[in-house]
């Protein structure tokens, strides 16, 4: 039987005894993936005791986490207490919820808010620095999300994996995991490998044709950890599952961002869940590839601002919504009778452009993303914006956030250094959006533990994942600055609990 139509992936793997393989190297944990939930999930093995590999098929280190923008969103940090801003677990997991449609795994979510910012900490004591600041994110009751010392991910996982490595990790690139072996009992005893793998970008290929390495055959003595990410870039297995998500939708994640391992899992009987939800951010710009800056500036634009049609200058949904309402809202109303696009624009003033950092408003000005001008009226004028539509949307804004009551949509209002922005004090910044392919919730099922279900709700023992590999924590769409909290808490709990059966091997 095929999932989604999704041919060619059944369950073809032979059992194996420790007899029928030469196996090339022995190791406790075997960590697929190389983000924050893998970089954890190594650090976490290694504190653990446990004789630890961890690998990426691409030639680079972190995944889409290295190009991710950094945010983390937990509860209760330091950052909320100096502020003074009241928050609670029930709070956090209520706007994954509502984000997620309500078809989220209570359980999952509920680990995640409760061990957040614990696992926040743990990073500290990983070599990882924060900067003083706290923003809101779309879709979150109140300002909880934090950064590290700058919008960039990879601040995070290698300061990680600089920790495996001075503690005894093992970490290789170019090593794409091909298959599991097992014991005549179902357990996941090793993994078959080919290392020196060259990855090849064709988005519209099974990266299974690719036949590039040499073949080694690694024995596992506790388990292995998958933390291989989505499939975003997979348009061709994407377009199988929901064909409305167009090969023309650009894509923010790293090329490497295939479904090619989560078929491995499929392959050996794993039960998916979610595979229908993909995600699309809002923040995309058409005026660059990839992520890029424009989610970065997106930040402060959408906390301070307003986004507007360009055809009106009128406002058409809550700036802080979370993801699935503003994208869907966008692709509602850009496509015109004739079948040109007109993107919407989304503006903020002076004050609200501090929200990030002078650097990065120099980079989106530097690569033509974002645009600044002195006046309103050269703003309408660049973007063939109707002048009294825009002029009268700012008026209404800057109203409502004077009185704090957003009138027309209900987004909420905060302080920025001691004031709210109210789009009155030039120069006046602008980009261009468009939602592209970013996140996508489904992947295996997985319980409390990170333990993989098989398709008859059995544990498949030896097996944890953690991070994109997972369905069920985000529902339908993920709450923005979720993702990193997510990876690092049920990284750990993978990685000390595949630590976990190697001690219990070694104590039979």
């Amino acid at each position: 039987m095929t999932l989604f139509g999704l041919a060619g992936i059944t369950n073809t793997n032979a059992f194996a005894s420790e007899n029928d393989v030469k196996w090339d190297e022995e190791w406790d944990v075997l960590v697929v993936g190389s983000g924050f939930a893998g970089s954890a999930a190594i650090c976490q093995a290694l504190e653990d005791g446990a004789k630890t590999l961890m690998i990426d098929k691409m030639p680079v280190l972190g995944g889409n986490s290295a190009i991710n923008g950094g945010a983390i969103a937990v509860v209760n940090s330091s950052f909320q207490k100096d502020r003074g801003i009241k928050d609670s677990y029930e709070l956090y997991v209520k706007d994954i919820l509502k984000a997620g449609l309500g078809l989220n795994r209570m359980d999952l979510v509920e680990v995640i808010a409760k061990n957040g910012n614990s696992a926040y900490e743990w990073t500290l004591q990983k070599g990882v620095y924060y900067r003083n600041a706290l923003g809101q994110f779309g879709g979150h009751s109140v300002p909880r999300t934090i950064w590290p010392e700058i919008n960039s991910g990879g601040k995070i996982t290698i300061p990680l994996q600089e920790f495996a490595m001075r503690n005894g990790g093992t970490i290789r690139t170019r090593v794409i995991l091909d298959d599991f072996i097992k014991d005549e009992n179902g357990k996941i005893i090793g993994a078959k490998v080919r290392e020196n793998y060259d990855f090849n970008f064709d988005p519209m290929k099974d990266e299974s044709e690719n036949k590039t390495g040499v073949v080694k055959y690694y024995k596992v003595n506790g388990g292995i950890v998958m933390a291989t990410g989505g499939f975003s870039y997979d348009i061709k297995f994407r377009q199988e599952i929901d064909p409305a998500i167009t090969p023309d939708l650009d894509c923010t994640n790293h090329y490497g961002a295939t479904a090619q391992a989560l078929k491995v899992m499929m392959k050996n009987n794993a039960k998916t869940v979610d595979l229908k939800w993909i995600q699309l951010g809002p923040w995309g710009s058409p005026d660059e590839k990839g992520f890029g800056i424009a989610p970065v500036f997106a930040i402060p634009a959408f906390s301070y601002g307003i986004m507007v049609d360009a055809r009106t200058g009128k406002r058409f949904v809550n700036e802080l919504a979370d993801r699935k309402i503003r994208s869907d809202a966008i692709l509602k109303m850009h496509k015109n009778p004739d079948g040109t696009i007109t993107h919407p624009v989304v503006i903020c003033d002076s004050v609200g452009a501090k929200g990030t950092t002078k650097a990065n408003v120099y980079r989106g000005i530097h690569k033509n993303v974002i645009k600044v001008f002195d006046t309103l009226k050269e703003l309408a004028d660049f973007y063939h914006i109707p002048y009294d539509g825009l002029k009268k949307s700012v008026d209404d804004y800057t109203r409502y956030a004077r009185a704090r009551k957003d009138e027309e949509f209900g987004k909420p209002f905060f302080e920025f250094k001691g004031v709210v922005p109210d789009l009155t004090k030039p120069p006046f910044y602008a980009w261009r959006a468009l939602p592209k392919v970013h996140h996508t919730m489904g992947g295996v099922k997985i319980d409390t533990e990170a333990r993989v279900y098989d398709n008859d709700d059995n544990v498949i023992e030896g097996l944890f994942a953690a991070g994109e590999a997972v369905g069920g924590p985000h529902g339908a769409s993920r709450l923005g600055s979720c993702a990193i909290p997510d990876c690092l808490v049920f990284g750990r709990i993978a990685g000390r609990n595949a630590a976990n059966l190697a001690k219990k091997d070694k104590e039979c």
